[in-house]
Protein backbone atom coordinates (compact mmCIF):
# COMPACT_ATOMS: atom_id res chain seq x y z
CA UNK A 1 0.00 0.00 0.00
CA UNK A 2 2.52 2.07 -0.91
CA UNK A 3 0.90 3.89 -3.56
CA UNK A 4 -1.65 4.74 -1.43
CA UNK A 5 0.32 6.60 1.44
CA UNK A 6 2.10 8.60 -1.32
CA UNK A 7 -1.14 9.43 -2.89
CA UNK A 8 -2.90 10.68 0.63
CA UNK A 9 0.46 12.75 1.75
CA UNK A 10 -0.26 14.50 -2.04
CA UNK A 11 -3.48 15.46 -1.70
CA UNK A 12 -3.79 15.91 2.11
CA UNK A 13 -3.47 19.85 0.69
CA UNK A 14 -2.55 21.37 -2.20
CA UNK A 15 -0.76 24.79 -1.84
CA UNK A 16 0.83 25.36 -5.35
CA UNK A 17 0.61 24.78 -9.13
CA UNK A 18 3.98 22.45 -8.71
CA UNK A 19 1.77 19.83 -6.41
CA UNK A 20 -1.14 20.08 -8.05
CA UNK A 21 0.73 19.01 -11.50
CA UNK A 22 2.43 16.30 -9.64
CA UNK A 23 -1.38 14.98 -7.92
CA UNK A 24 -2.26 14.60 -12.20
CA UNK A 25 0.92 12.92 -13.00
CA UNK A 26 0.18 10.62 -9.72
CA UNK A 27 -3.18 10.02 -11.02
CA UNK A 28 -1.81 8.94 -14.78
CA UNK A 29 0.63 6.56 -13.38
CA UNK A 30 -2.34 4.96 -11.43
CA UNK A 31 -4.52 5.03 -14.37
CA UNK A 32 -1.81 2.66 -16.07
CA UNK A 33 -1.70 0.47 -13.24
CA UNK A 34 -5.69 -0.23 -13.74
CA UNK A 35 -4.98 -0.95 -17.27
CA UNK A 36 -2.11 -3.33 -16.34
CA UNK A 37 -3.73 -4.98 -13.56
CA UNK A 38 -6.90 -5.21 -15.67
CA UNK A 39 -4.73 -6.93 -18.32
CA UNK A 40 -3.36 -9.44 -16.25
CA UNK A 41 -6.85 -9.97 -14.64
CA UNK A 42 -8.20 -11.47 -18.32
CA UNK A 43 -4.79 -13.88 -18.33
CA UNK A 44 -5.23 -15.15 -15.24
CA UNK A 45 -9.10 -15.87 -16.12
CA UNK A 46 -7.70 -17.28 -19.74
CA UNK A 47 -5.25 -19.60 -17.63
CA UNK A 48 -7.57 -20.64 -14.94
CA UNK A 49 -9.96 -21.73 -17.83
CA UNK A 50 -7.23 -23.90 -18.82
CA UNK A 51 -6.56 -26.02 -15.46
CA UNK A 52 -8.63 -28.74 -13.93
CA UNK A 53 -11.07 -27.56 -11.89
CA UNK A 54 -10.59 -28.36 -7.98
CA UNK A 55 -6.82 -29.55 -8.58
CA UNK A 56 -3.92 -27.75 -6.65
CA UNK A 57 -2.94 -25.21 -9.35
CA UNK A 58 -6.91 -24.24 -10.01
CA UNK A 59 -6.74 -23.01 -6.26
CA UNK A 60 -3.29 -21.59 -7.19
CA UNK A 61 -4.78 -20.12 -10.23
CA UNK A 62 -8.10 -18.95 -8.37
CA UNK A 63 -6.12 -17.36 -5.62
CA UNK A 64 -4.03 -15.65 -7.90
CA UNK A 65 -7.30 -14.02 -9.85
CA UNK A 66 -8.70 -12.85 -7.17
CA UNK A 67 -5.67 -11.17 -5.42
CA UNK A 68 -5.43 -9.32 -8.68
CA UNK A 69 -8.66 -8.40 -8.55
CA UNK A 70 -8.52 -6.75 -5.06
CA UNK A 71 -5.68 -4.67 -5.90
CA UNK A 72 -7.71 -3.37 -8.94
CA UNK A 73 -10.35 -2.51 -6.78
CA UNK A 74 -8.52 -0.74 -4.37
CA UNK A 75 -6.80 1.26 -7.39
CA UNK A 76 -10.01 2.11 -8.15
CA UNK A 77 -11.21 3.49 -5.21
CA UNK A 78 -7.35 5.10 -4.94
CA UNK A 79 -8.23 6.79 -8.20
CA UNK A 80 -11.78 8.01 -7.12
CA UNK A 81 -10.27 9.70 -3.97
CA UNK A 82 -7.53 11.22 -5.97
CA UNK A 83 -9.77 13.00 -8.68
CA UNK A 84 -11.82 14.15 -6.09
CA UNK A 85 -9.27 15.39 -4.11
CA UNK A 86 -7.50 16.73 -7.27
CA UNK A 87 -11.44 18.63 -8.23
CA UNK A 88 -10.90 20.29 -4.54
CA UNK A 89 -7.42 21.54 -5.15
CA UNK A 90 -8.93 23.11 -8.66
CA UNK A 91 -11.50 24.69 -6.54
CA UNK A 92 -8.95 26.24 -3.82
CA UNK A 93 -6.47 26.81 -6.46
CA UNK A 94 -9.14 29.11 -7.98
CA UNK A 95 -10.18 30.85 -4.96
CA UNK A 96 -6.86 31.72 -3.69
CA UNK A 97 -6.05 32.86 -7.57
CA UNK A 98 -9.20 35.26 -7.28
CA UNK A 99 -8.02 36.61 -3.73
CA UNK A 100 -4.83 37.30 -5.08
CA UNK A 101 -6.74 39.33 -8.17
CA UNK A 102 -9.04 41.24 -5.65
CA UNK A 103 -5.55 41.91 -3.58
CA UNK A 104 -4.16 43.49 -6.23
CA UNK A 105 -7.26 45.27 -7.43
CA UNK A 106 -7.86 46.94 -3.87
CA UNK A 107 -3.96 47.97 -3.87
CA UNK A 108 -4.52 50.00 -7.18
CA UNK A 109 -8.01 50.99 -5.88
CA UNK A 110 -5.94 52.74 -2.71
CA UNK A 111 -3.14 54.44 -4.60
CA UNK A 112 -5.75 55.79 -6.53
CA UNK A 113 -7.77 57.15 -3.74
CA UNK A 114 -4.58 57.81 -2.07
CA UNK A 115 -3.36 60.48 -5.08
CA UNK A 116 -6.69 62.24 -5.08
CA UNK A 117 -7.05 63.00 -1.75
CA UNK A 118 -6.72 66.56 -1.19
CA UNK A 119 -8.98 67.14 -3.98
CA UNK A 120 -11.62 64.14 -3.98
CA UNK A 121 -13.15 62.89 -1.12
CA UNK A 122 -14.21 59.08 -2.12
CA UNK A 123 -15.01 60.38 -5.24
CA UNK A 124 -17.32 63.09 -4.74
CA UNK A 125 -15.22 65.82 -5.96
CA UNK A 126 -13.41 69.09 -5.09
CA UNK A 127 -15.81 70.81 -2.59
CA UNK A 128 -16.87 74.22 -4.36
CA UNK A 129 -17.42 77.36 -2.15
CA UNK A 130 -18.71 81.25 -3.13
CA UNK A 131 -19.12 81.63 -6.81
CA UNK A 132 -17.37 78.26 -7.59
CA UNK A 133 -20.76 77.01 -7.21
CA UNK A 134 -21.63 78.73 -10.49
CA UNK A 135 -19.13 77.58 -12.82
CA UNK A 136 -20.27 74.41 -13.33
CA UNK A 137 -21.15 72.63 -17.09
CA UNK A 138 -23.98 70.72 -15.75
CA UNK A 139 -25.27 73.87 -13.48
CA UNK A 140 -24.98 76.27 -16.30
CA UNK A 141 -26.26 74.50 -19.27
CA UNK A 142 -29.06 72.96 -17.89
CA UNK A 143 -30.14 75.96 -16.17
CA UNK A 144 -29.79 77.98 -19.56
CA UNK A 145 -31.49 74.63 -21.39
CA UNK A 146 -35.20 74.88 -19.07
CA UNK A 147 -35.31 78.80 -18.62
CA UNK A 148 -34.95 78.58 -22.43
CA UNK A 149 -37.39 75.80 -22.76
CA UNK A 150 -39.97 77.66 -21.08
CA UNK A 151 -39.79 80.89 -22.69
CA UNK A 152 -40.44 78.43 -26.09
CA UNK A 153 -43.70 76.85 -24.12
CA UNK A 154 -44.67 79.63 -22.97
CA UNK A 155 -44.90 81.83 -26.25
CA UNK A 156 -45.36 78.99 -28.90
CA UNK A 157 -47.06 76.05 -27.04
CA UNK A 158 -50.76 75.90 -26.79
CA UNK A 159 -53.31 72.55 -25.87
CA UNK A 160 -54.99 70.63 -28.43
CA UNK A 161 -58.07 72.00 -29.46
CA UNK A 162 -59.76 69.07 -27.85
CA UNK A 163 -58.89 70.76 -24.21
CA UNK A 164 -60.20 73.91 -24.74
CA UNK A 165 -63.47 74.45 -22.97
CA UNK A 166 -65.26 76.62 -26.09
CA UNK A 167 -65.14 73.42 -28.14
CA UNK A 168 -65.05 70.64 -25.63
CA UNK A 169 -66.69 71.44 -23.27
CA UNK A 170 -63.86 70.87 -20.92
CA UNK A 171 -63.48 67.43 -21.52
CA UNK A 172 -60.82 65.81 -23.42
CA UNK A 173 -62.06 63.83 -26.37
CA UNK A 174 -58.80 61.52 -26.54
CA UNK A 175 -57.10 60.99 -23.62
CA UNK A 176 -59.55 57.54 -22.85
CA UNK A 177 -57.69 56.08 -25.73
CA UNK A 178 -54.42 56.82 -25.22
CA UNK A 179 -53.43 57.78 -22.06
CA UNK A 180 -53.37 54.15 -20.59
CA UNK A 181 -50.42 53.53 -23.43
CA UNK A 182 -48.53 56.87 -22.38
CA UNK A 183 -48.35 55.39 -18.83
CA UNK A 184 -47.32 51.61 -20.49
CA UNK A 185 -44.80 53.57 -22.76
CA UNK A 186 -43.68 55.67 -19.63
CA UNK A 187 -43.34 52.73 -17.12
CA UNK A 188 -41.41 51.11 -19.61
CA UNK A 189 -39.16 53.67 -19.88
CA UNK A 190 -38.54 54.82 -15.83
CA UNK A 191 -38.63 51.28 -14.67
CA UNK A 192 -38.42 49.13 -17.53
CA UNK A 193 -34.85 51.08 -19.02
CA UNK A 194 -34.02 51.96 -15.72
CA UNK A 195 -33.77 48.89 -14.39
CA UNK A 196 -32.26 46.85 -17.22
CA UNK A 197 -29.34 48.76 -16.86
CA UNK A 198 -28.63 48.20 -13.03
CA UNK A 199 -26.90 45.31 -13.44
CA UNK A 200 -23.69 47.43 -13.11
CA UNK A 201 -22.40 46.47 -9.88
CA UNK A 202 -21.77 49.46 -8.56
CA UNK A 203 -23.56 51.74 -10.64
CA UNK A 204 -27.19 51.34 -9.94
CA UNK A 205 -27.75 55.21 -9.15
CA UNK A 206 -26.47 55.79 -12.38
CA UNK A 207 -28.70 53.71 -14.00
CA UNK A 208 -31.99 54.20 -12.21
CA UNK A 209 -31.10 58.09 -11.80
CA UNK A 210 -29.45 59.27 -15.26
CA UNK A 211 -32.38 57.48 -16.61
CA UNK A 212 -34.82 59.56 -15.24
CA UNK A 213 -32.89 62.91 -15.35
CA UNK A 214 -32.46 61.98 -19.46
CA UNK A 215 -36.25 60.82 -20.00
CA UNK A 216 -37.79 63.68 -18.66
CA UNK A 217 -35.74 66.72 -20.17
CA UNK A 218 -36.35 63.95 -23.87
CA UNK A 219 -39.94 64.38 -23.67
CA UNK A 220 -39.53 67.96 -22.80
CA UNK A 221 -37.54 68.77 -25.34
CA UNK A 222 -38.47 65.66 -28.11
CA UNK A 223 -42.70 67.64 -28.00
CA UNK A 224 -40.79 70.82 -29.33
CA UNK A 225 -38.81 69.33 -32.00
CA UNK A 226 -41.54 66.19 -32.75
CA UNK A 227 -43.91 69.21 -33.24
CA UNK A 228 -41.89 71.24 -35.23
CA UNK A 229 -41.45 68.34 -37.34
CA UNK A 230 -45.27 67.72 -38.09
CA UNK A 231 -45.97 71.19 -38.85
CA UNK A 232 -43.29 71.49 -41.47
CA UNK A 233 -44.54 68.28 -43.04
CA UNK A 234 -48.33 69.46 -42.49
CA UNK A 235 -46.59 72.57 -45.13
CA UNK A 236 -45.52 74.88 -42.66
CA UNK A 237 -45.95 76.25 -39.62
CA UNK A 238 -49.31 78.29 -40.06
CA UNK A 239 -50.33 78.00 -35.63
CA UNK A 240 -48.96 77.22 -32.55
CA UNK A 241 -47.38 73.82 -31.14
CA UNK A 242 -50.27 71.89 -29.78
CA UNK A 243 -49.42 69.71 -26.68
CA UNK A 244 -51.79 66.42 -26.89
CA UNK A 245 -51.44 62.76 -25.08
CA UNK A 246 -50.66 61.86 -28.49
CA UNK A 247 -47.58 64.40 -28.69
CA UNK A 248 -47.21 63.35 -25.45
CA UNK A 249 -46.19 59.97 -26.55
CA UNK A 250 -44.09 61.30 -29.48
CA UNK A 251 -42.34 62.78 -26.74
CA UNK A 252 -41.86 59.25 -25.40
CA UNK A 253 -40.42 57.55 -28.21
CA UNK A 254 -37.87 60.48 -28.38
CA UNK A 255 -36.68 59.56 -25.03
CA UNK A 256 -36.66 55.97 -25.40
CA UNK A 257 -33.95 56.55 -28.71
CA UNK A 258 -31.95 58.67 -26.06
CA UNK A 259 -32.28 56.10 -23.61
CA UNK A 260 -30.93 53.15 -25.98
CA UNK A 261 -27.69 55.22 -26.69
CA UNK A 262 -27.40 55.83 -22.95
CA UNK A 263 -27.01 52.11 -22.96
CA UNK A 264 -23.95 51.97 -25.11
CA UNK A 265 -22.23 55.31 -23.25
CA UNK A 266 -23.18 54.67 -19.41
CA UNK A 267 -20.77 54.29 -17.21
CA UNK A 268 -18.68 56.18 -18.94
CA UNK A 269 -19.98 59.87 -19.05
CA UNK A 270 -20.67 62.87 -16.93
CA UNK A 271 -24.17 64.37 -16.43
CA UNK A 272 -23.48 67.38 -18.42
CA UNK A 273 -22.19 65.17 -21.30
CA UNK A 274 -25.24 63.24 -21.44
CA UNK A 275 -27.12 66.46 -21.59
CA UNK A 276 -25.24 67.78 -24.32
CA UNK A 277 -25.66 64.54 -26.13
CA UNK A 278 -29.68 64.06 -25.54
CA UNK A 279 -30.26 67.86 -26.86
CA UNK A 280 -28.60 67.36 -29.63
CA UNK A 281 -29.64 63.56 -30.55
CA UNK A 282 -33.32 64.78 -30.04
CA UNK A 283 -32.97 67.19 -32.77
CA UNK A 284 -31.24 64.62 -35.34
CA UNK A 285 -33.95 61.84 -34.48
CA UNK A 286 -36.84 64.57 -35.24
CA UNK A 287 -34.90 65.15 -38.67
CA UNK A 288 -34.41 61.59 -39.65
CA UNK A 289 -38.05 60.90 -38.70
CA UNK A 290 -39.36 63.94 -41.20
CA UNK A 291 -37.21 62.82 -43.64
CA UNK A 292 -38.00 59.06 -43.22
CA UNK A 293 -41.41 59.16 -42.31
CA UNK A 294 -43.16 62.50 -43.23
CA UNK A 295 -40.50 62.87 -46.44
CA UNK A 296 -39.98 59.51 -48.11
CA UNK A 297 -42.77 58.16 -46.57
CA UNK A 298 -41.57 54.89 -44.70
CA UNK A 299 -43.91 53.50 -42.28
CA UNK A 300 -42.50 51.77 -38.78
CA UNK A 301 -45.34 51.50 -36.20
CA UNK A 302 -43.40 49.86 -33.76
CA UNK A 303 -40.12 52.15 -34.57
CA UNK A 304 -37.46 49.21 -35.50
CA UNK A 305 -36.11 51.89 -37.23
CA UNK A 306 -36.90 55.26 -36.37
CA UNK A 307 -36.17 54.52 -32.48
CA UNK A 308 -34.33 51.18 -32.06
CA UNK A 309 -32.10 51.33 -35.27
CA UNK A 310 -31.58 54.84 -34.86
CA UNK A 311 -30.66 55.20 -31.23
CA UNK A 312 -28.52 52.14 -31.23
CA UNK A 313 -26.28 53.22 -34.15
CA UNK A 314 -26.30 57.11 -33.06
CA UNK A 315 -25.08 55.71 -29.73
CA UNK A 316 -22.30 53.43 -30.66
CA UNK A 317 -20.86 56.12 -33.00
CA UNK A 318 -20.99 58.40 -30.07
CA UNK A 319 -18.88 56.29 -27.99
CA UNK A 320 -16.43 56.00 -30.37
CA UNK A 321 -15.45 58.87 -29.09
CA UNK A 322 -16.32 59.10 -25.58
CA UNK A 323 -15.02 55.60 -24.36
CA UNK A 324 -11.36 56.24 -22.45
CA UNK A 325 -9.02 53.41 -24.28
CA UNK A 326 -8.79 50.31 -21.48
CA UNK A 327 -5.25 50.71 -20.59
CA UNK A 328 -5.80 54.63 -19.78
CA UNK A 329 -9.20 54.19 -17.32
CA UNK A 330 -10.01 51.18 -15.29
CA UNK A 331 -13.16 48.64 -16.78
CA UNK A 332 -12.42 46.26 -13.74
CA UNK A 333 -16.26 47.41 -12.74
CA UNK A 334 -18.22 46.81 -16.12
CA UNK A 335 -19.34 43.71 -14.43
CA UNK A 336 -22.17 42.58 -12.80
CA UNK A 337 -23.03 40.78 -9.17
CA UNK A 338 -25.64 38.52 -8.13
CA UNK A 339 -28.30 41.08 -6.99
CA UNK A 340 -27.46 43.62 -9.30
CA UNK A 341 -28.73 41.15 -11.85
CA UNK A 342 -31.44 40.29 -10.37
CA UNK A 343 -33.04 43.90 -10.36
CA UNK A 344 -31.84 44.34 -13.97
CA UNK A 345 -34.53 41.05 -14.36
CA UNK A 346 -37.12 43.57 -12.99
CA UNK A 347 -36.61 45.95 -15.52
CA UNK A 348 -36.61 42.82 -18.21
CA UNK A 349 -39.99 42.12 -16.84
CA UNK A 350 -41.30 45.45 -16.95
CA UNK A 351 -40.38 45.84 -20.72
CA UNK A 352 -41.37 42.03 -21.83
CA UNK A 353 -45.02 43.14 -20.31
CA UNK A 354 -45.69 46.23 -21.31
CA UNK A 355 -43.84 46.06 -25.05
CA UNK A 356 -47.20 45.73 -27.07
CA UNK A 357 -48.18 48.53 -25.70
CA UNK A 358 -45.13 50.53 -27.32
CA UNK A 359 -45.96 49.27 -30.43
CA UNK A 360 -49.41 50.06 -30.29
CA UNK A 361 -49.58 53.19 -28.77
CA UNK A 362 -50.20 55.56 -31.89
CA UNK A 363 -51.56 52.48 -34.46
CA UNK A 364 -55.00 53.24 -35.42
CA UNK A 365 -58.12 51.45 -33.38
CA UNK A 366 -58.71 48.85 -36.33
CA UNK A 367 -55.03 47.91 -36.27
CA UNK A 368 -54.71 47.82 -32.88
CA UNK A 369 -55.41 43.91 -31.96
CA UNK A 370 -53.11 42.81 -34.84
CA UNK A 371 -50.20 45.46 -33.18
CA UNK A 372 -50.80 43.66 -29.68
CA UNK A 373 -50.87 40.10 -31.01
CA UNK A 374 -48.32 40.12 -33.30
CA UNK A 375 -45.94 41.49 -30.89
CA UNK A 376 -46.31 39.42 -27.80
CA UNK A 377 -46.58 36.13 -29.57
CA UNK A 378 -42.71 37.44 -31.42
CA UNK A 379 -41.64 37.96 -27.93
CA UNK A 380 -43.08 34.44 -26.46
CA UNK A 381 -41.09 33.05 -29.39
CA UNK A 382 -37.75 35.49 -28.74
CA UNK A 383 -37.88 34.53 -25.26
CA UNK A 384 -37.86 30.69 -25.73
CA UNK A 385 -35.15 31.04 -29.08
CA UNK A 386 -33.20 32.85 -26.00
CA UNK A 387 -32.95 29.96 -23.83
CA UNK A 388 -32.49 28.06 -26.01
CA UNK A 389 -29.15 29.33 -28.08
CA UNK A 390 -28.11 30.41 -24.29
CA UNK A 391 -27.64 27.44 -22.90
CA UNK A 392 -26.12 25.40 -26.09
CA UNK A 393 -23.50 28.62 -26.95
CA UNK A 394 -21.88 29.70 -23.58
CA UNK A 395 -18.85 28.36 -23.47
CA UNK A 396 -19.73 26.80 -19.65
CA UNK A 397 -22.70 24.80 -21.24
CA UNK A 398 -25.62 23.65 -20.00
CA UNK A 399 -26.22 27.05 -17.77
CA UNK A 400 -27.79 29.68 -19.11
CA UNK A 401 -26.12 33.55 -19.09
CA UNK A 402 -27.91 36.60 -17.65
CA UNK A 403 -26.89 38.89 -20.24
CA UNK A 404 -29.04 36.87 -23.01
CA UNK A 405 -31.90 36.13 -20.58
CA UNK A 406 -32.01 40.31 -19.75
CA UNK A 407 -31.59 41.44 -22.88
CA UNK A 408 -32.27 39.05 -26.03
CA UNK A 409 -35.53 37.98 -24.69
CA UNK A 410 -36.87 41.49 -25.47
CA UNK A 411 -35.14 40.82 -29.15
CA UNK A 412 -38.90 40.22 -30.47
CA UNK A 413 -40.83 43.28 -29.71
CA UNK A 414 -38.08 45.07 -31.57
CA UNK A 415 -37.84 43.42 -34.56
CA UNK A 416 -42.02 42.98 -35.15
CA UNK A 417 -42.04 46.60 -34.72
CA UNK A 418 -42.46 47.40 -38.05
CA UNK A 419 -44.56 44.97 -39.15
CA UNK A 420 -46.58 44.56 -36.30
CA UNK A 421 -49.35 46.30 -37.93
CA UNK A 422 -49.22 44.25 -41.01
CA UNK A 423 -50.92 40.95 -41.90
CA UNK A 424 -48.07 38.80 -41.30
CA UNK A 425 -49.79 36.31 -39.68
CA UNK A 426 -49.34 34.37 -36.06
CA UNK A 427 -46.95 32.31 -37.67
CA UNK A 428 -45.29 35.50 -38.95
CA UNK A 429 -45.10 36.98 -36.03
CA UNK A 430 -43.21 33.80 -34.08
CA UNK A 431 -40.76 33.28 -36.68
CA UNK A 432 -39.61 36.93 -36.93
CA UNK A 433 -39.58 36.48 -32.62
CA UNK A 434 -37.68 33.65 -33.19
CA UNK A 435 -34.83 35.09 -35.88
CA UNK A 436 -34.50 37.90 -33.42
CA UNK A 437 -33.87 35.86 -30.12
CA UNK A 438 -31.20 33.89 -32.50
CA UNK A 439 -29.83 36.92 -33.99
CA UNK A 440 -29.59 39.11 -30.52
CA UNK A 441 -27.94 35.73 -28.75
CA UNK A 442 -25.79 35.38 -31.07
CA UNK A 443 -24.61 38.90 -31.04
CA UNK A 444 -24.33 38.91 -26.86
CA UNK A 445 -22.45 35.66 -27.23
CA UNK A 446 -20.38 36.53 -30.63
CA UNK A 447 -21.00 39.61 -32.43
CA UNK A 448 -20.30 42.33 -29.88
CA UNK A 449 -17.14 40.64 -28.26
CA UNK A 450 -15.66 40.66 -31.38
CA UNK A 451 -16.36 44.11 -32.36
CA UNK A 452 -14.61 44.74 -28.68
CA UNK A 453 -11.56 42.76 -29.54
CA UNK A 454 -11.01 43.83 -32.90
CA UNK A 455 -12.04 47.60 -33.17
CA UNK A 456 -12.23 48.91 -29.17
CA UNK A 457 -15.95 49.10 -29.34
CA UNK A 458 -17.26 49.96 -25.39
CA UNK A 459 -20.83 48.76 -25.79
CA UNK A 460 -21.18 48.89 -22.26
CA UNK A 461 -25.18 47.28 -22.35
CA UNK A 462 -24.81 45.69 -25.44
CA UNK A 463 -27.44 47.98 -27.49
CA UNK A 464 -25.85 46.60 -30.96
CA UNK A 465 -27.03 42.99 -30.13
CA UNK A 466 -30.71 44.17 -28.68
CA UNK A 467 -31.94 47.29 -30.47
CA UNK A 468 -29.14 47.19 -33.84
CA UNK A 469 -29.54 43.82 -35.07
CA UNK A 470 -32.49 43.05 -34.34
CA UNK A 471 -34.19 46.78 -35.47
CA UNK A 472 -32.40 45.95 -38.92
CA UNK A 473 -33.73 42.44 -38.84
CA UNK A 474 -37.51 44.37 -38.18
CA UNK A 475 -36.42 46.95 -41.06
CA UNK A 476 -36.05 44.39 -43.86
CA UNK A 477 -39.04 41.81 -42.26
CA UNK A 478 -41.18 45.50 -42.73
CA UNK A 479 -39.79 45.61 -46.42
CA UNK A 480 -40.56 42.30 -46.94
CA UNK A 481 -44.12 42.03 -45.57
CA UNK A 482 -44.96 45.18 -47.39
CA UNK A 483 -44.19 43.62 -50.32
CA UNK A 484 -46.77 40.54 -50.11
CA UNK A 485 -50.05 42.97 -49.28
CA UNK A 486 -52.91 42.52 -51.10
CA UNK A 487 -56.17 44.67 -50.42
CA UNK A 488 -58.45 41.31 -49.21
CA UNK A 489 -56.57 40.83 -45.45
CA UNK A 490 -56.64 44.90 -44.72
CA UNK A 491 -60.09 44.98 -45.75
CA UNK A 492 -59.54 48.79 -46.68
CA UNK A 493 -57.49 50.28 -49.72
CA UNK A 494 -53.56 49.33 -49.64
CA UNK A 495 -53.03 53.07 -51.07
CA UNK A 496 -54.47 54.77 -48.46
CA UNK A 497 -52.87 52.49 -45.60
CA UNK A 498 -49.63 52.14 -47.54
CA UNK A 499 -48.29 55.89 -48.74
CA UNK A 500 -47.00 54.17 -51.55
CA UNK A 501 -49.33 51.53 -52.49
CA UNK A 502 -48.03 48.27 -53.64
CA UNK A 503 -44.36 49.72 -53.98
CA UNK A 504 -44.21 50.79 -50.08
CA UNK A 505 -41.27 48.00 -49.71
CA UNK A 506 -38.18 49.92 -51.80
CA UNK A 507 -39.33 52.82 -49.63
CA UNK A 508 -39.04 50.57 -46.58
CA UNK A 509 -35.26 49.84 -47.72
CA UNK A 510 -34.92 53.50 -48.29
CA UNK A 511 -35.92 54.74 -45.23
CA UNK A 512 -34.03 51.90 -43.37
CA UNK A 513 -31.14 53.03 -45.22
CA UNK A 514 -31.47 56.98 -44.12
CA UNK A 515 -31.81 55.85 -40.44
CA UNK A 516 -28.52 54.08 -40.67
CA UNK A 517 -26.48 57.34 -42.57
CA UNK A 518 -28.09 60.01 -40.33
CA UNK A 519 -27.65 58.11 -36.59
CA UNK A 520 -23.80 56.91 -37.35
CA UNK A 521 -23.44 60.37 -39.23
CA UNK A 522 -24.51 62.30 -36.36
CA UNK A 523 -23.42 60.16 -33.84
CA UNK A 524 -19.70 60.57 -35.07
CA UNK A 525 -20.24 64.14 -35.18
CA UNK A 526 -22.00 64.75 -31.50
CA UNK A 527 -19.37 61.98 -30.02
CA UNK A 528 -16.79 64.20 -31.30
CA UNK A 529 -17.69 67.32 -29.95
CA UNK A 530 -18.90 66.45 -26.55
CA UNK A 531 -15.12 64.44 -26.42
CA UNK A 532 -13.80 68.12 -26.99
CA UNK A 533 -15.92 70.33 -25.07
CA UNK A 534 -16.05 68.06 -21.48
CA UNK A 535 -14.17 65.82 -19.27
CA UNK A 536 -14.63 62.62 -18.87
CA UNK A 537 -14.95 60.69 -15.56
CA UNK A 538 -12.20 60.25 -13.67
CA UNK A 539 -13.40 56.25 -12.87
CA UNK A 540 -15.42 54.73 -14.96
CA UNK A 541 -18.93 52.84 -13.54
CA UNK A 542 -18.68 54.00 -10.35
CA UNK A 543 -21.43 55.66 -8.56
CA UNK A 544 -19.37 57.81 -5.58
CA UNK A 545 -17.85 60.03 -8.63
CA UNK A 546 -21.50 61.70 -8.98
CA UNK A 547 -23.85 60.34 -6.06
CA UNK A 548 -23.32 60.61 -2.40
CA UNK A 549 -23.32 57.25 -1.60
CA UNK A 550 -24.03 55.45 1.79
CA UNK A 551 -20.89 53.93 3.86
CA UNK A 552 -21.70 50.22 2.78
CA UNK A 553 -21.25 51.20 -0.81
CA UNK A 554 -17.52 50.74 0.18
CA UNK A 555 -17.77 47.30 1.11
CA UNK A 556 -18.55 46.71 -2.47
CA UNK A 557 -14.70 47.57 -3.17
CA UNK A 558 -13.82 44.51 -1.02
CA UNK A 559 -16.30 41.54 -2.80
CA UNK A 560 -14.52 38.71 -2.93
CA UNK A 561 -17.27 37.87 -6.23
CA UNK A 562 -15.20 38.19 -9.89
CA UNK A 563 -17.58 36.79 -12.49
CA UNK A 564 -14.82 36.93 -15.11
CA UNK A 565 -12.74 34.21 -13.44
CA UNK A 566 -15.59 31.96 -12.13
CA UNK A 567 -16.82 31.82 -16.02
Amino acid sequence: MADTIELQDITGGVSSSNEFDLLTGTIEQIRKNITNLTNRELEAITHLGKVLPGSDQYNEAREHLESIQKSRDDYEKILERAIENRRRAVDNLRVRKIEEIQFHRRIKEIDHIAEEEDSHDHGHGEEKTGWKRFYDPFFLGFGFLQIALMILYWVFVDYEAAFDPSTANGHDNNIGGFYQFYIDVTFMMYIGFGYLMTFLRRYGFGAVGYTFLLSAFAVEWGLLCMGIARLVAAGGPSHNLTVSVVSLIDGDFAAVAVLISFGALIGKTTPAQLLFLTFWEVIFYSITTYVGQFKVGAVDMGGSMFIHCFGAFFGLAATVFLSPKPEGKSYDHKISRYTSDLFAMVGTVFLYILWPSFNGALAPSGSQPRVVINTILALIASCTATFTWSQFLRPHGKRFDMVDIQNATLAGGVAVGSSSDLVIGPGGALLIGLAAGTLSTFGFVYIGPWFERHFGLQDTCGILNLHGLPGLLGGITGAIACSNVSDNPYGIDVGSYFPHGFGQARYQIFGLLIVLGLSITSGLLVGFVTSKLFKTPKRLFEDDVGWEVAPDYYKLKTDKIDVEIHH
